[in-house]
């Protein structure tokens, strides 16, 4: 299997099991929550994905007159954004799976108590 088409079956994965989320009984996450979860990692993957692989105009010697030196030449936002979608349709899916057969006890978060001891 390719690295393409590897990348489009976890996103379709991702997409499928959040559609699943709408028939699973779980009193952790839903529908809803798993698409807030899924966007709050797709920003903090995007933000760690975004400055890899850039080479600035100083870099090249190319500057645009009237730009910021350090402007990237080719940011390559299509291949950075498909990137994104991957990685963090990865960790959405890992995510869910521990919410949703709740691998993590999450009752000591909203109780206010100390966490039981075992």
């Amino acid at each position: 299997m390719t690295r393409q088409r590897f990348s489009q079956a976890l996103v379709i994965a991702a997409v499928l099991l959040w559609i699943a989320l709408a028939f699973i009984a779980s009193p952790n996450i839903g529908m809803v929550s798993g698409l807030v979860v899924f966007l709050c990692a797709w920003w903090m993957v995007f933000f760690t994905v975004l400055p890899q692989q850039i080479r600035g105009q100083h870099e090249d010697g190319d500057i645009v007159p009237g730009s910021e030196p350090g402007a990237p030449t080719d940011p390559q936002i299509r291949a950075k954004l498909w990137l994104t979608t991957v990685i963090a349709a990865g960790v959405w899916m890992l995510i869910v799976a521990v919410l949703a057969f709740e691998l993590v006890q999450l009752d000591w978060f909203t109780s206010g108590r100390a966490m039981p001891q075992r």
